[in-house]
C-alpha cells in the first residue's frame, strides 16, 4: 500500500471521527436543553398549582373576593391547557359564570380612571352574581382545591 493512500484513509478516518465527536456533542446539547424545557414546564406547572390551591383556600377563609379569586382561578386554569380535561366549563360551571361576568369589567388603573357612577354599576352587577352564585363557586372552589392540593 503506498503512503498516499495510508495518508488519506487516515485524514479521512479523523475528519470521519471529528464529525461523529461534533455529532455526538450536539444531541448530547439537544438532550440538555430538552431535559431543561422539561423541568422549566414542571416548575410552570408546579406554580400555577400552588397558585391555584393558594387562592382556592384564601377564597374558603373569605381572604378573597369570589369575583376576584374566580377570575384568577380560570386564567390560572386556562394555563393549564394539557389538563383541560374535564372541561373546566363543565366541570367548575359557577366558577365559569362568574368569570363570565366579571371578565370585561376594568380592574386598578382603569376601574379608577372611570366614571364613578359605571363603578358602582359594575360593582352592583359583581356583588349580586357573588350573592347569586356563593354556593356553585365555593363548591367548585373545594373541588379544585381538592384536585391540586399536594398530598
Amino acid at each position: 500500500m503506498s503512503s498516499t493512500l495510508l495518508a488519506v484513509i487516515i485524514v479521512g478516518s479523523l475528519i470521519v471521527a471529528a464529525l461523529a465527536f461534533y455529532a455526538g456533542s450536539l444531541l448530547w446539547q439537544l438532550q440538555q436543553q430538552s431535559r431543561q424545557q422539561q423541568q422549566q414546564k414542571s416548575e410552570k406547572e408546579q406554580y400555577l398549582r400552588d397558585s391555584i390551591t393558594l387562592i382556592c383556600k384564601a377564597m374558603l377563609e373569605q381572604q378573597c373576593e369570589l369575583s376576584e379569586g374566580a377570575l384568577r382561578l380560570w386564567v390560572l386554569l386556562d394555563h393549564l391547557v394539557p389538563e383541560r380535561q374535564p372541561d373546566p366549563v363543565v366541570t367548575y360551571p359557577g366558577l365559569h359564570q362568574m368569570y363570565q361576568v366579571v371578565k370585561d369589567m376594568p380592574t386598578h388603573k382603569a376601574r379608577k380612571q372611570q366614571d364613578k357612577v359605571l363603578t358602582r354599576q359594575q360593582d352592583a352587577v359583581r356583588l349580586k352574581a357573588e350573592q347569586d352564585l356563593k354556593d356553585f363557586i365555593l363548591a367548585d372552589t373545594a373541588a379544585l382545591l381538592q384536585r391540586f392540593q399536594p398530598g
